[in-house]
């Protein structure tokens, strides 16, 4: 991966009025100042941004619940990439090594801060169903990680966008060793994957379940992430791949028409703002409820909207939600940069159809499983001087919200802040968290990086 940068060294004038007391000769001291310039770019970390190393020390981290994209995504930090970069190198990757929950075909929703704009923001690409155009056919999303992922980088990234997309076409193509994380969804979900040729054929090969070790591999999905890294997002939504993917999509009983991929478009969103002291925390979604049981009793503005989001996860009007298919991860940077996102494939392996030419599996598009999580990704920065305090993600299913807000709720607000809560089990409850609670960058000593046992993920950092 290699971002290449000129180096140009920047020189000031002599301020004007001043006088010389010597003059050099002007070939000696254009020379003097040429070669001063270019032995501070060459010791500078921007030479070698876009390879591994680039950066030395303190990088920043990741937490997600699939190593081998945690890895990819500390490479990214490793070569200089911001944690936009990370994120978008990360999420490509679980589309080969867990597909289950983070497809090419789904979605997913982020909160993204930016010290530099001192901004924080909402990315939504979550999964919406694709036009039905005759009765029988089987629901299915639009797909938008590619269009997801592209504005993420666009908007916040460093490196470019094809060196973020190699290693996972790479591992697509050749071939990866199969997870504990992704053997686990395959267990969990063996009718569903029993019940699709396409899912079957590939995580069922032969009619054996893949395990640990096993190779998986789609050299069709390794070219339609070659299409992505050469041509970007728009011959996939508005050429003539876009058309062949929709006509694909139709003929195996799913929704999906060319309208529905060229008119396909990333929403940046304005984050849902709540006070927790001097920080503010910034949330991907509001809760749905006006008020909340008081189950957590101290915490004033924090505490009201936890309970609120309680409030959602007992009313039951989401109980489909147990058995979606998501994930979540933050990803954080050595410039306190951030992104916190859920991915989804709407149930577990999604529909089990789509274009299987492109290696393109699709997300549910059953209205049941269509809804925003419960509970989405939030940051939680210091709005004066912009520096990193908090992050967190989970799987938004009635468990993973319900331990989300738990969380939440001891690490900012206090110890036993949480005692009161019933833990859910409905669906996954895997909760990544970077949290940095004496701020960063300026104490980067005091982040801890904790991956949730439960997600069979890592975290990495250095």
């Amino acid at each position: 991966m290699r971002l290449s940068k000129m180096c140009v060294p920047y020189f000031r004038s002599i301020d004007v009025g001043s006088v010389p007391t010597r003059k050099p000769s002007w070939r000696i001291a254009i020379a003097i100042a040429m070669t001063a310039g270019l032995a501070a770019c060459a010791g500078s970390e921007s030479d070698n941004i876009g390879q591994i190393g680039a950066v030395s020390g303190y990088l920043g981290g990741v937490v997600a619940d699939e190593p081998r994209a945690v890895r990819n995504a500390r490479d990214v930090l490793s070569a200089g990439g911001t944690a936009a970069d990370a994120a978008v190198a990360l999420y490509a990757t679980m589309t080969v090594t867990k597909p289950s929950v983070a497809g090419i075909g789904g979605g997913g929703v982020c909160v993204v801060h930016d010290r530099a704009t001192k901004k924080v923001e909402v990315l939504d690409f979550w999964p919406r169903p694709g036009t039905r155009t005759s009765p029988d056919q089987i629901a299915t999303t639009i797909p938008t990680v590619a269009r997801g992922l592209y504005a993420l980088s666009a908007r916040y990234g460093r490196l470019q966008w094809g060196s973020l997309i190699s290693t996972a076409e790479q591992y697509a193509r050749l071939g990866v060793p199969v997870s504990r994380s992704l053997v686990n969804d395959i267990q969990a979900n063996r009718t569903a994957i029993e019940a699709s040729p396409a899912l079957r054929s590939v995580f069922m090969p032969e009619g054996k379940m893949l395990e640990v070790g096993d190779r998986i591999r789609s050299v069709n999905l390794a070219a339609l992430l070659t299409s992505l890294r050469v041509k970007g997002p728009g011959e996939f939504y508005n050429g003539a791949l876009g058309a062949n993917i929709a006509d694909a999509v139709q003929a195996a009983g799913g929704t999906l028409t060319v309208d529905d991929m060229r008119g396909y478009r990333p929403e940046w969103k304005t984050a849902n703002e709540v006070k927790v002291g001097n920080e503010t925390l910034y949330l991907a979604y509001p809760p749905r409820s006006e008020t909340g049981p008081s189950v957590i009793t101290k915490g004033d503005e924090l505490a009201d909207i936890l309970n609120r989001y309680l409030a959602d996860i007992a009313s039951g009007s989401e109980a489909a939600q147990a058995r979606t298919g998501r994930s979540g991860f933050v990803v954080v940077d050595r410039a306190a940069n951030a992104v916190a996102c859920v991915t989804t494939m709407n149930k577990p392996f999604g529909a089990g159809i789509g274009a299987d030419a492109f290696g393109l599996n699709l997300a549910a598009g059953d209205r049941e499983y269509t809804s925003t999580p419960l509970m989405g990704p939030a940051l939680m920065v210091n709005p004066f001087v912009w520096e990193y305090y908090y992050g967190i993600a989970g799987t938004g299913t009635p468990a993973g919200a319900t331990k989300q807000i738990a969380t939440m709720a001891e690490d900012l607000i206090g110890t036993g802040a949480a005692s009161a809560i019933a833990m859910n089990s409905d669906g996954a409850s895997s909760v990544n968290v970077i949290k940095c609670l004496e701020g960063t960058p300026p104490h980067p000593e005091s982040c801890q990086f904790l991956a949730d046992p439960a997600g069979g993920g890592m975290a990495g950092t250095r």
